[in-house]
């Protein structure tokens, strides 16, 4: 009689990965972020100062190991909902293949253009079109100008669009989005998924002459108060702070606001964001994991990988 059979080198990495899943799962059932100090929201528009005071009292988030989600390798789970989390895809696929592996649901975080023209618009969703998830989720971001009407009008000069109807190229714009089949396009909104509930927001504090901007402080929490509390999974263009948000001239970009409301009251089980392309990678707090999927590098170059988790769904 034979004995059993081993596993194979394939089976033992899906094992092994399974296993770091609900390891790191029971962590953050298990704990969450010890409140933000008052001294550091009073630094709301200081962002870089105010995590230095965050991280004294909330310590190091938790980098994830990537190879939990690249790819999606490993086995999905009965009852999940499988999610494929790309952003910052800048019209590259036009010009450079980008794999995007099979789920349930497809969400990108923005910026799909380089600078929101119809061309680029059209190229992005004709891509986005054919790729076969059965569910897309899609926001926009600072790149997508035309996304914005008062962006896009006040860019005209700077991309050379004079002669342009921008209101007619923008209402060209929407009707393209939301004609992708199987996508729904968020613009503080939301949706649900097997009753997993999703919300998408495409602003970020101030970054520059471009879309979707907010003066840090009031003007972006007034956004960050739309988002349902609860929500399982929440999709911005701009990262909070602290989690995926460190630039290459070492400042923080993320928004304090945004981490206050997910952290106090929102405690999503998933944040996917990009924006800010040398922070791509996986982080917890103890209770969100959050999921800074940029597909480019700072060369503009697609050599992220898209990140999958799975959710449990709650149909």
């Amino acid at each position: 009689r034979r004995g059993p059979r081993s596993a194979t080198p394939q089976q033992s990495r899906r094992a092994h990965v399974s296993r770091t899943l609900a390891f790191f799962a029971g962590r953050m059932a298990q704990r969450g972020p010890a409140p933000i100090p008052q001294s550091a929201k009073k630094m709301s528009t200081s962002p870089t100062k105010a995590w230095e005071i965050i991280r004294k009292a909330q310590g190091e988030p938790t980098v994830l190991p990537l190879e939990q989600f690249q790819n999606g390798f490993y086995e999905q789970e009965s009852g999940t909902v499988r999610f494929v989390a790309i952003s910052d895809t800048h019209n590259i696929e036009a010009h450079k293949p980008i794999y995007v592996p099979p789920g349930d649901v497809l969400v990108h975080a923005g910026d799909f253009t380089q600078v929101g023209n119809l061309e680029q618009v059209k190229g992005f969703c004709d891509w986005f079109s054919k790729l076969p998830h059965r569910r897309k989720i899609l926001i926009a971001g600072n790149h997508d100008l035309s996304c914005h009407r008062p962006s896009y009008a006040s860019n005209c000069r700077r991309f050379r669009l004079r002669g342009f109807d921008t209101n007619a190229v923008a209402d060209e714009v929407d009707r393209l989005l939301h004609s992708i089949p199987n996508c729904e396009y968020l613009l503080d909104s939301g949706t649900v998924v097997e009753g997993l509930s999703i919300w998408g927001s495409p602003w970020q504090p101030a970054f520059g002459d471009w879309a979707f901007n907010l003066p840090r402080g009031n003007g972006c929490r007034e956004k960050w108060l739309m988002i349902p509390t609860n929500t399982d999974v929440v999709v911005t263009h701009g990262p909070p702070l602290g989690h995926g948000d460190l630039c290459a001239s070492n400042q923080r970009a993320g928004c304090l606001d945004l981490l206050d409301e997910l952290q106090r009251r929102v405690k999503p089980q998933f944040h996917v964001f990009g924006h800010i392309h040398e922070g791509y990678g996986v982080t917890s707090d103890g209770t969100t994991t959050y999921v800074n999927a940029s597909t480019c590098d700072l060369n503009y170059s697609p050599s992220h990988p898209p990140l999958v988790f799975d959710v449990k769904a709650k149909r």
